[in-house]
């Protein structure tokens, strides 16, 4: 044991009923474990000084699982501590993450989906050869940071809103975990767990997204996944438990995130253990190795590509009075403060149904909570403005960017929104670009009108389907990496026209799309996954054009083609056969 270089500084934290944050700073004492054997005897440590009337918080890392049971198999990451926890008097204050400046550069996977099927394809040979029911197989996703650790955790739990948060800086690393999963509490003699299993994206449409809801909760795949999860838990608690109290109050619980749907159970025991007993019964979470155990730990350790590190461990507190709180490190980041790179570490349960594609673009569903965080959000209205009318459909722009402030979770000062808007002076029709910060706080910019020209534009189709479930494409904000990428695989045509993953047509990088098809204006339908313009919403409304799903191919049989928007109005277009480059 010792206090190495990644000793405990200051800790964050928001588990329990209450959601309130508890920092914690200056520790009169911090431990940190390197060495398995070390494990459990600094952990009689912290349950000792919990006792005393002291608050613990620290990192049980996934690595230290062969701490409490040799048959517990993973690899080991020497950068992080097996377990590093710090001992304070009590939390100096209740005050939330502090909004620090941060750049970070795009995620990108540590393998590839041709690698991850392959993979999942050796789990499904393992579970018809009887060696594993299920596994939970997870990668990593990396990329460069620099600025404050605790400032990305704060945009990290804006946007993940989650239940057991916690930040620790552990000085030349820190941890930024808004993880949504309890491990497990203990209050007096009860302990509940809430283990997690069953994921699906949200979607921007209301109804498509309560169908989506709606399918995990029925999901033959997902309540089998679930069950087999909850299964391992009362067995786990049934180690330690008084016998007959282990019982699932709730089971199949489908819980709301912004960008996930995920289906919990809870299980309940009373039980009179020690914190080291508790953990030899429990620990590693079972959510996150899979059935059984410690056979699946080895198909772990044999298969993922690096360390899980703290990724899948837990971070915990200890209080005063004895309540014991410990989440699941997931949609976690790890940093490296002195190198600079980020680790984010995401996976699912794979069973023998599991399809590699779909569980491939389960990982990226889970992981789109790094777009909402990885730099700061701007909401983004562009207006036309004439010194006769004003803004161009104003309130159509007003209801839109309170929609995207309503997702989102910005409060729109709408007080000064309006007193901008009102002051608008030229003598000569303007371009406004409203935008408004994370607190609400709104700035406005004025520029020239675009030029507008008779020539009819030569648009190329991009070479890279969007996600219909993005919901950058379907709320306006400066967060555009979709868009530029589009236009930069297309540098020298003006606008790229966009289609999805089922092969829909969606809209252009800066417009919406109108279909003449047999003499009727069709628009693409807004569950495609576009940006509904308000052009395009005044049309509807007037009944000048429909909306319909359209595919590619509609686009190649239609008579004319036009993009729209409230700034540059009516254009017509053509499709290119321009290639990227």
């Amino acid at each position: 044991m010792s206090s190495g270089s990644t000793a405990l500084h200051t800790a964050l934290v928001r588990f329990g009923e209450d959601r309130s944050w508890k920092r914690f700073e200056s520790p009169v004492e911090t431990i940190t474990v390197t060495e398995l054997a070390d494990v459990v005897p600094a952990l009689r440590r912290a349950e000792e000084a919990s006792a005393a009337g002291q608050w613990v918080v620290g990192l049980l890392s996934y690595d230290a699982g062969p701490a409490f049971d040799p048959a517990v198999d993973s690899q080991r990451d020497p950068a992080v501590p097996l377990l590093a926890f710090g001992i304070f008097d009590s939390p100096t204050s209740t005050d939330g993450p502090i909004d620090g400046p941060f750049e970070i550069s795009e995620w990108t996977p540590d393998q590839d989906e041709v690698t991850y099927s392959a993979n999942i394809t050796k789990i499904r040979e393992l579970i018809r050869a009887g060696e594993t029911y299920q596994v939970n197989y997870t990668v990593r996703r990396h990329a460069t940071f620099w600025g404050s650790a605790e400032g990305l955790f704060a945009s990290l739990a804006r946007a993940q809103m989650a239940d057991y948060d916690g930040f620790l800086h552990l000085g030349t690393h820190a941890l930024c975990s808004p993880s949504p999963e309890l491990f497990f509490t203990r209050d007096g003699d009860t302990y509940t767990s809430k283990p997690m299993k069953g994921t699906r994206p949200r979607h921007h449409n209301a109804d498509t997204d309560r169908e989506i809801a709606e399918a995990l909760r029925s999901s033959p795949k997902d309540r089998a996944e679930n069950v087999m999860i909850v299964d391992m838990v009362r067995n786990d608690l049934g180690r330690i438990a008084t016998p007959g109290t282990v019982h699932v109050p709730h089971l199949l619980t489908v819980e709301h995130y912004p960008t996930v749907h995920t289906m919990t159970s809870t299980v309940v025991a009373e039980a009179n253990a020690s914190l080291v007993e508790s953990l030899k019964a429990l620990y590693p979470v079972a959510s996150i190795t899979g059935a059984p155990k410690y056979r699946t730990t080895e198909i772990i350790a044999e298969l993922e590509a690096t360390p899980r590190g703290a990724y899948c461990g837990s971070i915990f507190t200890l209080s005063p009075t004895g309540r014991w709180e410990f989440n699941v490190v997931i949609r976690s980041v790890w940093l490296d403060l002195e190198a600079g790179p980020g680790t984010y570490g995401v996976g699912g349960g794979i069973v023998w149904d599991s399809e590699p594609h779909d569980e491939w673009r389960e990982t990226e569903h889970k992981s789109r909570v790094l777009a909402r965080a990885g730099r700061p959000l701007q909401l983004l209205e562009t207006m036309a403005w004439t010194p006769d009318g004003g803004v161009s459909l104003r309130q159509r722009h007003i209801n839109r960017l309170l929609r995207a402030g309503d997702h989102f979770g910005i409060a729109v000062d709408m007080d000064a929104v309006m007193h901008l808007l009102n002051s608008v002076r030229s003598d000569t029709p303007v371009m406004l670009r409203l935008l408004v910060d994370a607190a609400g706080v709104p700035t406005l910019q004025v520029r020239a009108l675009p030029t507008s020209s008779d020539e009819i534009r030569a648009l190329p189709i991009d070479s890279v389907p969007v996600d219909s479930y993005d919901e950058f494409l379907v709320h306006k904000t400066t967060t555009r990496t979709r868009y530029d990428d589009a236009r930069d695989r297309f540098p020298d045509a003006s606008d790229v026209i966009l289609w999805n993953q089922r092969g829909e047509l969606t809209e252009t990088t800066i417009s919406n799309l109108v279909l003449d098809l047999d003499g009727d204006l069709v628009t693409p339908d807004h569950r495609s996954g576009l940006l509904a313009g308000t052009l395009r919403e005044e049309l509807l409304d007037r009944g000048q054009v429909t909306e319909r799903v359209l595919t590619l191919d509609d686009l190649a049989r239609a008579d004319r083609l036009f993009t729209i928007n409230s700034v540059r109005g009516w254009d017509e277009v053509e499709v290119a056969s321009t290639e990227p480059g």
